[in-house]
């Protein structure tokens, strides 16, 4: 069986009073040629969410998604289900493991000078804010909340229940409240697709799922190379933490914790205006 990461464990298991990790810098990125899009789009959205960010591929209602870059104000010390409320009475969603996983890749590959992240009003993603963005969802290097737990924690949107996908579940997804009926979700669900069965580090492949695909070679962690699985649970929830022991998917979450460091970034959506002009 792998050893998990003991800064890792200590992160999940953090209560306010620990001391706090001493913080440690990501590598330098390295100096090569990026991709230039194809074309930019400007992602058309109801309120001020020009700054999120887009993540290039479709959301939960079918339209193209953008995300915070960091976890939420305000959103911290919550509940899986409190945290689901307060973000659909705002006009946000959770983010998927979907979503998250494709924007957690795409900022890796944007830090290593690979591709260009653009703001949902189609601007370019500033290179500080791509550094930014990459240590903390590989590191504790950003303390969002100011409780002394350094690191990226948030919420997923995905409950696995019993069901007729991969070893007998399905993943459940919250899509929306229910009309008239503040704390009712409507969700959607469908038959787990193939994962990875084993606590280990796993390779930054996923599923259609946004669920780890395959182990990775190095069972020690490897920033912005691959990051700990903890495998799906019947009634455990979804979650995504990074800290000085590395990186985490984390498939066994109780949806009745709630902490003062764990928060959630936000999902929103809109149509896409495109425009001729691309970024040089």
């Amino acid at each position: 069986m792998n050893q998990i990461p003991r800064n890792l464990i200590r992160h999940l298991e953090w209560t306010h009073g620990q001391q706090t990790p001493e913080k440690k810098s990501g590598p330098r990125a390295k100096s090569t040629s990026p991709t230039p899009p194809k074309e930019q789009g400007q992602i058309i959205l109801a309120g001020d969410l020009s700054k999120y960010i887009q993540v290039g591929i479709d959301g939960l209602h079918g339209n193209p998604v953008v995300i915070s870059p960091f976890e939420l104000e305000g959103y911290d010390n919550k509940d899986y289900n409190n945290t689901h409320t307060k973000l659909l009475n705002s006009g946000l969603y959770m983010p998927t493991p979907r979503i998250f996983t494709t924007h957690f890749k795409n900022v890796i590959d944007a830090f290593h000078e690979e591709k260009k992240l653009l703001y949902a009003d189609g601007s370019e993603v500033p290179k500080t804010l791509v550094e930014e963005m990459y240590k903390h969802y590989t590191t504790d290097f950003k303390d969002i909340y100011g409780h002394g737990n350094s690191g990226a924690w948030t919420w997923l949107n995905a409950r696995f229940v019993e069901g007729t996908g991969w070893h007998d579940l399905n993943l459940e997804t919250v899509v929306g409240l229910e009309a008239g009926k503040k704390k009712k979700f409507e969700v959607h669900t469908v038959p787990l697709e193939k994962c990875v069965w084993d606590d280990g580090y796993v390779s930054l492949e996923c599923n259609g799922q946004g669920l780890a695909k395959k182990k990775s070679r190095s069972q020690e962690y490897k920033q912005g190379k691959n990051m700990y699985f903890f495998h799906p649970q019947q009634n455990a929830v979804a979650g995504f933490v990074a800290d000085s022991g590395g990186t985490g998917l984390v498939c066994y979450g109780d949806p009745a914790n709630h902490d003062a460091s764990l928060g959630v970034f936000g999902c929103a959506e809109g149509m896409r205006e495109k425009i001729k002009e691309t970024i040089k």
